[in-house]
């Protein structure tokens, strides 16, 4: 039987959910992974880490992996893997920030980092790029004074889950949200 996330995380599995949003049915559930940041392990990436660069960035960057720079808060940063100058993965990290969770359909505030929207090209997966991208991003975040890093990730994309899990993440919380037309419901519980 295939793993649900091969099902569910393409753009098939997306234009479905984006169809039945639009007729007011839908249905999310995200794990809340929680690290303290003096206990994470230093940034590594394994043996592939040294063909990239992991860093900061203009946003400009990485459009070309057609990054959804537009939805950036003003102060957030992306954090970037690059191999010659050219962009293979990124994610966006923000500090003690607010931030709208569109499948929770709610704001949700994050005291410390809150690591979003992590993506590497698939052409370069398998290679330790997402987890040197979480690292050097734990870095830079104690730099700037978090304490706690937060990455909200839905129950079906086991890839994410288990780079969290490997970076020394803890599952938290589990935040659901159903809504079928005028009637939602709300819970939050611990995982």
């Amino acid at each position: 039987m295939p793993r649900l996330w091969r099902l569910t995380r393409n753009r098939y599995g997306r234009a479905v959910y984006d169809a039945l949003a639009r007729r007011g049915i839908t249905a999310t559930e995200l794990i809340e992974y929680v690290a303290d940041l003096e206990d994470a392990p230093a940034a590594d990436g394994g043996d592939q880490r040294s063909a990239y660069a992991v860093e900061t960035c203009d946003p400009s960057t990485v459009a070309a992996l057609d990054a959804p720079i537009e939805e950036l808060q003003s102060d957030e940063l992306v954090v970037a893997a690059l191999e010659d100058g050219r962009p293979r993965g990124y994610l966006f990290c923000s500090v003690d920030a607010t931030h709208e969770i569109h499948p929770l359909e709610r704001e949700l505030r994050f005291e410390g980092a809150y690591i979003r929207r992590v993506f590497v090209d698939p052409d370069h997966r398998n290679r330790g790029i997402a987890t040197a991208l979480v690292g050097e991003t734990c870095r830079l975040a104690r730099e700037r004074g978090a304490e706690r890093a937060t990455a909200l990730v839905a129950l079906d994309n086991s890839p994410s889950r288990a780079l969290f899990e490997r970076r020394g993440f803890d599952p938290r919380r589990r935040r659901r949200y159903v809504r079928v037309g005028p009637f939602s419901h709300r819970s939050v519980r611990p995982s």
